[in-house]
């Protein structure tokens, strides 16, 4: 009896080692995310596009058609039929032909500021502990600066592109930031994404960047992934009296949680997947409970405009909003409800800056 079970225990620590495994090759290890897969151009011409039926293509709002040779931005839905749905388009980079293989892309921009909007920026380098990271700076009138803080990807400064042009009317100089593990900055020592436990640093060198390139002080942007960072920034950095707020766009809050439902979308029994957490905790260096933003909410103290899509199916929306109850006065929850993921400006562009603009004017002020 004591053999069967020492294999059975043999066996489960197995489980949960595979499954730490695992974990690391989905949320630790840094390498880009797959696309989608690609559908064809069926026509594109005189501002229509007609393209495949799919849950993407006839999502209400404004989206990316990426292609190789081009990059479009489709917007009203003309008509949907069984097969094929039309659309307004306008094309923003080379050309998006029919029957080009395209995927449709959140970030609705591409390029960078000035190839996208017309927008003067400058290419700056941020000196992290482990290295230069590089960032984009658009200046303006006021004092108080915006740091925006990517999501889950290694390329993603265009991810600010939607928001940018709005920041930049109301006079906000902009700093995009990259951090380690991005293309182009530089890698970690642990080689891994860890949500925040380290690559706060990388936010706290941007905040300490821009405060000597005149900046008095800061409201920090946080996508996604990048809400945890600015989240363990807020409870580890010093800097922390200069940040006038906080903005979360479907913010990651509580890691285990997010690792936890994949593991049971996965099937994964629950005990193997609770030990190949604790492994995960002792081999990867993943500390559960100070990413979980819930618990320590009390510890918060600057304004937060928290937002979040109602068909967010990779952080729960509820999460997002007892996470603003708990902020108190602190806290301000918008929910989109027909957004998902990230996607929240665009499924209500028009909503999506107002709300912004909003809570900027009564956190920050006006000119």
């Amino acid at each position: 009896m004591l053999g069967v079970f020492a294999v059975l225990g043999l066996a489960l620590v197995l489980l949960a080692w595979l499954h730490a495994n695992a974990i690391r090759a989905e949320f630790l290890d840094p390498e880009v995310r797959p696309l989608p897969d690609p559908i064809e151009v069926v026509a594109n011409e005189a501002g229509r596009i007609v393209l495949p039926r799919t849950d993407d293509t006839v999502r209400v709002g404004a989206w990316g058609v990426a292609g190789v040779d081009g990059y479009a931005q489709m917007s009203t839905i003309v008509r949907i039929d069984d097969d094929v749905v039309e659309r307004g388009v306008q094309t923003l980079d080379g050309e998006v032909a029919s029957g080009d293989q395209v995927v449709v892309d959140v970030d609705a921009f591409t390029g960078d500021p000035a190839t996208a909007h017309g927008i003067g920026f400058e290419q700056l380098v941020i000196p992290a502990d482990v290295g230069p990271h590089p960032a984009w700076f658009v200046d303006g009138r006021r004092a108080t600066w915006v740091v925006f803080v990517h999501g889950r990807g290694d390329e993603r400064l265009p991810e600010s592109l939607r928001l940018l042009p709005t920041l930049v009317e109301q006079g906000f100089p902009v700093m995009v930031m990259s951090y380690r593990n991005d293309l182009g900055a530089t890698p970690s020592d642990s080689g891994m994404r860890l949500w925040g436990l380290e690559e706060w640093r990388d936010v706290e060198a941007a905040v300490q960047l821009a405060l000597r390139k005149g900046a008095l002080d800061v409201v920090v942007v946080g996508s996604g992934y990048g809400a945890s960072l600015v989240s363990t920034f807020l409870h580890e950095s010093p800097e922390i009296g200069v940040v006038r707020g906080v903005v979360y766009d479907s913010p990651m809050l509580d890691f285990e949680q997010v690792v936890g439902a994949w593991a049971r979308d996965r099937g994964t029994p629950r005990i193997v997947a609770w030990l190949g957490r604790r492994l995960a905790s002792v081999r990867f260096g993943v500390a559960w409970r100070e990413l979980d933003q819930l618990e320590r909410v009390e510890e918060f103290d600057v304004p937060m405009l928290v937002m979040a899509g109602g068909g967010d199916t990779e952080t729960d929306p509820d999460t997002a909003a007892a996470f603003a109850e708990g902020l108190g006065d602190r806290g301000t929850f918008v929910r989109f409800e027909q957004a998902a993921h990230t996607d929240l400006w665009n499924t209500d562009a028009d909503r999506y800056d107002r709300i912004i603009v909003q809570w900027l004017t009564d956190t920050v002020g006006t000119e």
